[in-house]
């Protein structure tokens, strides 16, 4: 298992995540997760590979140790998007698929090894955003990774162009360097709100530890670093619809922006 997560098994990688974007024909996302299923290794096998998870790990003729289907519907045409996850140890894959004349087509897969945090919160998010007179898919991924005494996570999102799946923006979400528990730690936070790229950095600090050696920072989450953030800096940005991405529309400035609760 540690010489796949080393090797990745994506040949794409944004940061921590995992990409692939060949497509794929689905019958239906309810056929696929009843053939993950399935009694068969025959057919679980062939429904992995249209899902497109690393199929290695279920060489044994096992099945996921978690799936999950979701839908969303956006748009006036009532557009709909479908999304299966499995998770196998502590690998996290998410197929993204959207029906178009009656045919599902998966539009890329995203993979996470998220050896910290199994399963990590909102790994994919499907959301509409407002693109001149029309709402369009928009598709939010994180994924985390790290050794040891640091961790990060990366924020990527993409949008469909011509049936392809498309990276937007991409950007590490989160940082955290605690490689001594002597030694200050350092944190660094930044997000996007759509309008404005905001990144926020704490000094050198250290956590007071629980007596079971845990670092309190551990304990409450994300909640002593976001709350210790220093120097906040916003970059203005804007949709280019030429270039099919965000852009920085301005420079960077100091900004007064309260943290993400």
């Amino acid at each position: 298992m540690t010489a796949s997560a080393q090797q990745k098994f994506f040949p794409e990688q944004i940061g921590d995540l995992g990409v692939k974007r060949d497509p794929a024909t689905w019958s239906s996302p309810e056929g696929v997760v009843h053939d993950l299923r399935s009694k068969d290794a025959a057919v679980r096998l062939k429904a992995m590979r249209l899902v497109g998870v690393n199929e290695d790990f279920f060489s044994t003729g096992g099945t996921p140790a978690e799936i999950d289907l979701r839908y969303t519907t956006f748009g006036f045409d009532d557009q709909t998007v479908a999304v299966i996850a499995v998770e196998q140890s502590s690998f996290q894959y998410a197929a993204v698929a959207i029906l178009s004349a009656g045919t599902w087509s998966r539009l890329g897969v995203f993979e996470c090894w998220c050896k910290y945090e199994a399963p990590l919160d909102d790994f994919v998010h499907v959301a509409p955003v407002v693109s001149g007179e029309r709402l369009e898919l928009q598709i939010m991924v994180r994924a985390s990774g790290g050794g040891t005494g640091k961790y990060e996570q990366t924020e990527a999102w993409f949008r469909p162009r011509n049936g392809i799946l498309e990276p937007v923006l991409s950007f590490t979400s989160r940082q955290r360097s605690c490689e001594l528990p002597s030694e200050p730690c350092t944190y660094e936070h930044r997000w996007f709100d759509g309008n404005q790229f905001i990144e926020g950095k704490n000094p050198a600090m250290k956590f007071a530890e629980h007596n079971a050696g845990t670092f309190r920072g551990h304990l409450l989450g994300w909640a002593v670093e976001d709350n210790a953030l220093k120097s906040l800096t916003c970059t203005p940005y804007k949709w280019d619809a030429v270039n099919f991405k965000y852009m920085p529309s301005g420079p960077a400035h100091p900004c007064k922006y309260e943290p993400p609760k």
